[in-house]
């Protein structure tokens, strides 16, 4: 199978084998007062991550042993920064949504590569989203969009919402009056968040408080595939496969709101 195929193939996989996880975990909880249903979200989170991570490395490992993988459960080696093909995964992202039963949680798969021209030299990325039915593949056709006047909507992390979200609000209603008033949503995973901006039930999503590339890479790949702006908080384009991981910020929206948000987040 292509890079592409695989790439799917093991995004669907690991997000069924997430949710029947899952279903097993519930099965067994009953009726368990609220300490013990806390430790057993706190166990499922983990053993979550355990499983995926080490079903995705078995995969890799059969299908493309000689390239590098890295994975935010993994050791993150550094032969990857001297490779040609480096496979950039989540094997979970949205630990404490998954845990806590919640549907925005996600598997990323994205194949980095030195000799690509694509933006961030992300080739191959799919992002599964099990428990909404969703997969998101960048060999698939773009997604088309046609902006319709309603009321814009911006994604912003559960448990971090960034600071700046009240100056991109008046931003965004001033530029765009004839919208009405700006609604904000809460999520958990990028992956989960890039896949409402497809689906149309969302239009922006920025993070000001950094986080690491296997959260982003293949949501970035997917989201430029299907014709979204991504940048950082500046309006630069994402350089991944770096010796830092960590990601200072990202905004990924309608092309139509690039200019608009990044005026609000630079704003002396």
């Amino acid at each position: 199978m292509n890079d592409h195929e695989l790439a799917r193939k093991l995004a669907r996989e690991t997000g069924t084998l997430l949710v029947g996880l899952r279903k097993h975990a519930a099965s067994l909880q009953g009726n368990e007062d609220e300490t013990h249903s806390v430790l057993a979200q706190e166990v499922l989170g983990s053993e979550g991550d355990r499983v995926a991570h080490d079903y995705l490395m078995e995969q890799f490992s059969a299908h493309r042993p000689e390239d590098v993988v890295l994975s935010e459960e993994g050791d993150l080696e550094v032969a990857r920064l001297s490779a040609e093909r480096v496979w950039i995964i989540d094997p979970l992202d949205g630990t404490a949504q998954y845990s806590s039963g919640g549907d925005d949680f996600a598997v990323h798969i994205a194949l980095w590569e030195a000799s690509s021209s694509a933006p961030s030299q992300i080739s191959v990325a799919s992002v599964a989203v099990p428990s909404r039915n969703e997969l998101w593949s960048m060999d698939e056709p773009m997604q088309r969009y046609q902006p319709n006047g309603s009321p814009i909507r911006i994604l912003v992390s559960r448990s971090r919402p960034p600071r700046e979200i009240g100056a991109v609000i008046q931003k965004l209603e001033e530029a765009f009056p004839e919208r009405g008033s700006v609604e904000v949503i809460p999520m958990g995973s990028v992956g989960a968040k890039v896949g409402a901006i497809l689906a149309d039930t969302a239009d922006a999503y920025f993070n000001s408080g950094g986080f690491y590339e296997w959260d982003l890479a293949a949501p970035l790949g997917i989201a430029v595939h299907n014709g979204l702006s991504v940048t950082d908080c500046s309006g630069n384009p994402i350089e991944l496969n770096k010796v830092n991981l960590k990601v200072k910020d990202i905004l990924i929206c309608r092309p139509e709101l690039t200019a608009t948000i990044v005026s609000a987040l630079n704003k002396k």
